[in-house]
């Protein structure tokens, strides 16, 4: 694995509340299997990679602010 995984959005009910295996690789294939806890939805790889971008952009932002716990 390249990347650091940290809880994405669901694109259907916005909670990150992700289900993964756990040896889960976003860039293995086949991918998967990544599920929502709360909605059930199955992430498409796309789905999570992007949302994955997006959290990790995030945190990096809130790393950056003085004053955060993060």
């Amino acid at each position: 694995m390249t990347r650091s995984l940290v809880p994405v959005s669901c694109p259907v009910c916005a909670e990150k509340q992700n289900h993964t295996p756990g040896d889960f690789d976003p860039d293995h294939e086949p991918f998967g299997p990544v599920g929502c806890l709360v909605c059930v939805h199955q992430f498409s790889s796309g789905e999570y990679k992007s949302a994955l971008q997006q959290a990790l952009r995030e945190l990096e932002e809130r790393r950056r602010k003085p004053g955060t716990s993060h």
